[in-house]
C-alpha cells in the first residue's frame, strides 16, 4: 500500500471509526450507522406481480451520510467497504456500492485489532451478491408476512388492545412455543408426596452428611419424576408413594433401629469443558449469571467488539481460529500449570439446527488476550461479560476435571438411605472459572467423611418434607433463546429483537425474566394457528432458514424461494391461498378449561360465562394458573357480598375482585373502593383489608 494512497473505509458503527483510523495510515473512516436504505415504511414496497421487485429507497434521516459519502469518494484512491461480516452487512455494502461510480472493494474482519484490520485491507474481495440475495429474500418474506397478516389481526382482534397487533414469520412461531407451554400448565394436576432425609455422622468424624430415603421394605420410594404431569397418582406400580402417615411411621422406626452401612461404591468420573460461546449460549449464560436480558447482552457485546476486546458477537459457530488457539494455549501456560492444557486441540461439533460455520466463536480478540482489569475501564457490565467470554474460551482448551464419585447405602430397619459425594482429584478446566466465582456462586463441598463397612453411623435427626410435583416450566428469556436455536427458528442476530417485540406488543408479560403469554397473545397465536398453520409453524420456519442458507451458497434462486413462499408448492398452499380463508374470531378468542368451561377474551379482558354471569379474570392471573377451583373462587368473590369486617362507623367492608385484581369497598358507598396494589399492607387478610378500607 503506497503511503500516498488515500483510503476511504466505510463501516457501520461510528464507534469503530476512531479505532480503525488509528490503525490505517492515510485513511478516512466514515460510518453508515447501520442500514441507510430500506423498504418504505408506509407501504409494502414489493411488486409481487413484477418478480417481487423491491422498492429500496434511502432513509430520510440518512441524507447526511450520503452527502458525506459522495464528498469522501471524490478524495479517495481506494474505496473499502468494511460493514459487518454477515448478511446484513453484505446488503449494506451492496447499497453503498450502488451509490458509488468506480471500483469498490469489500473487506471484512471479525475483530477490531490492528493486525485484523491491516490484513483485511491487504486482502479485499468483491461483494458477495449471493449473501445479499439471501438477506433481501428474508427481508421480502418478512415484509410480505407483516403487510398481509397483520391487517388480518387488525380487522379481527382490534378490540382487544390499543397497541398495534402484528404477525411475524419468526415472532409468531416463538409466541406459539410460549402459548403451548402455558396450555400444558393449565392441564397440569398436582401430586403431593413426602421425602425423608437423615442427618448422619460417622462416629470418628464430626462432619454431618445427609442421606435420602430411596427404598422402603424393598420398594423404591417415589420421586417427583415418578408422577404424571396430567393425572393423579404414580406412572408405574413398582414404586411406593410416601404420605404423611407413612412418613411419621418411618421416622419412628428410624429412632428405634440401628444404622448399618450396606454398600459403598466409588468410581472415577469426569466433567468436560463446554464449547466457546455462540450468540445463543452467551445470551443464556449472561442471563443465568448476571440477569442480563438478551438485548442487554448484545448491547454490551457490541461495545466490546467495537472496542477491539472480542470477536464478532453474531455467530453460531463454536470454532476457534489458529490464532485464537495459539493465544489460548499461551494464556493457559502462563496462568496455570502445564498439565492443565489439553494434550490435543479440543474441537466442538455444533449440534444446532441450520448452523452457519463461517465465523469464529465469540472469544477475546487479538493474538494476546486483554486482562479483565483493562476492560474495566470501558465499564462494569463490559468487564463482567468479557470475563465470562475469556473464561469460557480458555476453559474450552483445558483438560477435563476428574472426580471420585462415592455412593453409600445405609439401612435402618425396612428403610434404605443413600448418601453421595464427590472428591476432586484434578480441577482441570474448572480452574479457569475459580477466580470469577463470587461467594454466592461457590458451592459447599459435597464430599463425604471417610466411611467403610465397619463404620458406626450416628443419627442427629430425621426430617420429612411434603413436596409437590411441578408443572411444565415456563420459558425464561434464556430458555426461549435456547429452544429457538435448537429448533432452527430465527438466527443469532434476531433472538433478542424477537423477545423484545413480544414484550412491546404485550403478547407476553415478563416477570423475573420469565415470559408468560397474555390472553391477547393467546388469541393472536390461536388465530394464526387455526387458519395459517401452514405458514406459522416451526418446521416451515426452520425449512425457510435452510432455503435462505441455500440462496447464500448459490444453491438456490431467491426468486424461486419467494415464488414458492407466496404462490405455494405441493402441500403448502402459499400466502395467496391462505389469505382467502375466512377467520373464526370467536374460536380464536376462546380457550378451553376443564369441565367444558371456556375463557373468552373480550374488549375488557378475559372472562368466563357461568350460570348467566360473567366471571372477570384479573390482569395478574394467567391462563396456566386457572382451573375450575380457581374460577369458582373468583365467581364466589364477585357475585356475593364477601363481608370481611366492620368499618369504624359500623358499615360492612366488602372484598371484591375485578379486572385489575382484588379490592375492598364500603357497603353503603360502592364508589369508595381501593386496591391492595395501591397500598402495600402485607398479606391480603381481614386486618389488611380493614386498613385498606380506612383509605377509602
Amino acid at each position: 500500500m503506497s503511503k500516498q494512497e488515500k483510503l476511504l473505509i466505510i463501516v457501520e458503527s461510528p464507534s469503530k471509526t476512531k479505532t480503525i483510523a488509528k490503525y490505517v495510515d492515510n485513511a478516512s473512516v466514515i460510518a453508515s450507522i447501520g442500514h441507510f436504505k430500506d423498504l418504505p415504511k408506509k407501504e409494502m414496497g414489493i411488486e409481487i406481480e413484477n418478480d417481487f421487485a423491491m422498492k429500496i429507497e434511502s432513509m430520510p434521516d440518512k441524507k447526511k451520510f450520503l452527502t458525506q459519502l459522495k464528498k469522501e469518494v471524490k478524495l479517495a484512491d481506494r474505496i473499502l467497504i468494511a460493514t459487518d461480516p454477515d448478511r446484513e452487512g453484505e446488503a449494506i455494502a451492496a447499497d453503498i456500492a450502488s451509490e458509488i461510480t468506480g471500483d469498490i472493494e469489500r473487506v471484512e474482519f471479525t475483530e477490531i485489532t490492528k493486525k485484523a484490520v491491516l490484513d483485511a485491507v491487504q486482502n479485499s474481495r468483491e461483494i458477495n451478491y449471493d449473501l445479499v440475495d439471501a438477506q433481501r429474500a428474508r427481508r421480502a418474506i418478512d415484509r410480505i408476512v407483516g403487510f398481509t397478516f397483520s391487517p388480518v389481526l387488525w380487522r379481527t382482534l382490534r378490540s382487544l388492545k390499543n397497541k398495534g397487533l402484528s404477525a411475524g414469520r419468526v415472532q409468531s412461531v416463538a409466541l406459539k412455543l410460549l402459548v403451548d407451554r402455558e396450555k400444558l400448565r393449565n392441564k397440569f394436576i398436582e401430586n403431593k408426596f413426602y421425602s425423608i432425609e437423615a442427618h448422619l455422622t460417622e462416629e470418628k468424624s464430626s462432619d454431618i452428611f445427609k442421606a435420602s430415603l430411596i427404598k422402603y421394605d424393598g420398594v423404591l420410594v417415589a420421586k417427583s419424576d415418578d408422577f404424571g404431569k396430567f393425572e393423579i397418582g404414580l406412572k408405574k406400580d413398582n414404586v411406593i408413594q410416601v404420605d404423611k402417615s407413612l412418613a411419621d411411621k418411618i421416622k419412628k422406626e428410624c429412632e428405634a433401629n440401628n444404622w448399618i452401612v450396606d454398600n459403598i461404591e466409588s468410581k472415577p468420573t469426569s466433567s468436560s469443558p463446554a464449547p466457546p460461546f455462540t450468540t445463543s449460549t452467551l445470551q443464556q449464560d449472561a442471563s443465568r449469571r448476571f440477569g442480563f436480558s438478551p438485548k442487554r447482552t448484545m448491547v454490551v457485546a457490541q461495545k466490546l467488539y467495537e472496542q477491539g476486546c472480542i470477536t464478532y458477537m453474531r455467530t453460531d459457530s463454536t470454532n476457534l481460529s489458529n490464532e485464537a488457539l495459539r493465544a489460548t494455549k499461551e494464556f493457559i501456560s502462563k496462568n496455570f500449570k502445564e498439565d492443565f492444557l489439553s494434550e490435543k486441540t479440543n474441537i466442538y461439533k455444533n449440534k444446532v439446527a441450520n448452523s452457519q460455520e463461517a465465523h469464529e466463536a465469540i472469544r477475546p480478540a487479538g493474538t494476546k488476550f486483554k486482562s479483565v482489569s483493562e476492560v474495566k475501564k470501558i465499564g462494569p457490565d463490559e468487564a463482567k461479560l468479557y470475563e465470562l467470554i475469556l473464561n469460557r474460551t480458555v476453559a474450552s482448551q483445558m483438560k477435563p476435571a476428574q472426580y471420585i464419585r462415592t455412593n453409600v447405602e445405609i439401612s435402618n430397619g425396612k428403610s434404605l438411605f443413600k448418601a453421595s459425594g464427590n472428591v476432586t482429584v484434578f480441577k482441570g478446566y474448572t480452574a479457569a472459572y475459580e477466580q470469577a466465582l463470587t461467594r454466592k456462586d461457590k458451592i459447599a463441598s459435597d464430599s463425604l467423611p471417610k466411611i467403610d463397612n465397619q463404620s458406626k453411623i450416628l443419627c442427629n435427626n430425621v426430617t420429612s418434607d411434603e413436596k409437590s410435583t411441578s408443572p411444565p416450566r415456563r420459558f425464561s428469556e434464556a430458555m426461549l433463546v435456547k429452544e429457538m436455536e435448537v429448533r432452527g427458528i430465527g438466527r443469532p442476530s434476531t433472538y433478542s429483537s424477537i423477545i423484545e417485540k413480544l414484550s412491546q406488543k404485550e403478547y407476553v408479560s415478563k416477570k423475573n425474566k420469565i415470559l408468560i403469554p397474555t390472553f391477547v397473545g393467546i388469541a393472536v397465536s390461536q388465530l394464526l394457528d387455526n387458519h395459517y398453520r401452514a405458514l406459522f409453524n416451526e418446521q416451515f420456519t426452520a425449512d425457510m432458514e435452510s432455503r435462505l442458507d441455500a440462496v447464500s451458497r448459490s444453491e438456490n434462486s431467491y426468486l424461486e424461494v419467494l415464488k414458492e413462499f407466496y404462490y405455494g408448492n405441493g402441500d403448502y398452499k402459499g400466502v395467496s391461498k391462505l389469505l382467502e380463508e375466512e377467520v373464526d374470531i370467536a374460536k380464536a378468542c376462546t380457550v378451553n378449561v376443564e369441565d367444558n368451561l371456556e375463557i373468552r377474551i373480550g374488549k375488557f379482558g378475559p372472562y368466563v360465562q357461568k350460570d348467566g354471569n360473567n366471571i372477570t379474570i384479573p390482569e395478574d392471573l394467567f391462563f396456566g394458573e386457572l382451573n375450575k377451583a380457581k374460577l369458582d373462587e373468583l365467581d364466589s368473590m364477585q357475585k356475593e357480598d364477601n363481608v370481611i369486617g366492620k368499618f369504624t362507623n359500623g358499615e360492612n367492608i366488602l372484598l371484591k375482585v375485578g379486572r385489575y385484581g382484588p379490592y375492598v369497598e364500603l357497603e353503603s358507598s360502592k364508589k369508595k373502593k381501593i386496591s391492595p396494589q395501591k397500598h402495600r399492607c402485607g398479606k391480603f387478610n381481614r386486618n389488611s383489608c380493614y386498613r385498606l378500607a380506612k383509605h377509602a
